[in-house]
């Protein structure tokens, strides 16, 4: 009996060391979330029973209350000695900083009708008309773009609510709409001019602007607002 809780220990000791084998060997996707934490926790005695009771905890009450906890609480709350509780306590601050230093992703800047162009090229070889908008921060920097509709072979329409229901929820500062023509004419006819309009005074009365609105089609565009249309 001696000699087999001998080889148990001896066999827990080990683990840490085969999980960095396993690591090494298959990468750090290939370990389970159990094994992770006794690897972080660098357990020699029940290494995965504690980590299992470390992942109930977390299922209990999140990762945040770890983060936020005493650490006397922490222990009491997973079984964990001190110095493995710290270090866990100290993982998980650390993945937040890490997670919280990275820059936000830079927003493409829609200074005008040819950069907006340039996001709408695909438009142009559409069969069918697409109204599409593109929501922008104070800074021009593009914040969400949205396929509101898509029409049949030489019209498509939104209600006014349908275009302003993003630039609400994504907090836009203003947006530009486009759509094509699969005719290949630019020339923006007079319901889209209409339409344009009508759009414009529903989203000033939100506060939001109509940048402008593009006509595309295989060749170019045209910009409502560059013709004075808007």
């Amino acid at each position: 009996m001696y000699g087999a809780r001998r080889q148990d220990r001896t066999r827990q000791r080990r683990r840490p060391r085969h999980l960095c084998e396993r690591l090494r060997g298959q990468g750090v996707e290939a370990l389970t979330q159990d094994e992770l934490l006794g690897l972080v926790l660098a357990l020699e005695v029940q290494p995965v029973q504690r980590a299992q009771a470390v992942t109930r905890m977390i299922g209990e009450h999140g990762i945040e209350a770890i983060r936020g906890w005493p650490l006397d609480r922490l222990r009491a709350e997973s079984g964990l000695p001190l110095e493995p509780a710290a270090r866990l306590q100290a993982t998980v601050e650390l993945g937040r900083r890490l997670v919280g230093d990275q820059p936000e992703p830079r927003r493409p800047r829609i200074g005008g009708p040819s950069d907006a162009w340039g996001h709408l090229r695909e438009l142009g070889r559409q069969t069918k008309e697409h109204l599409v908008g593109l929501y922008l921060d104070p800074q021009n920097g593009m914040i969400h773009r949205e396929t509101i509709s898509v029409g049949s072979l030489n019209i498509t329409r939104a209600h006014p609510r349908e275009i302003l229901h993003p630039a609400i929820v994504h907090l836009a500062f203003g947006f530009l709409l486009a759509h094509n023509h699969p005719s290949g004419c630019r020339d923006p006819s007079p319901e889209d001019i209409e339409f344009t309009r009508s759009v414009a005074s529903a989203a000033e009365l939100l506060g939001i602007e109509l940048f402008d609105h593009l006509v595309v089609t295989r060749d170019g565009y045209t910009s409502l607002r560059e013709r004075g249309l808007l």
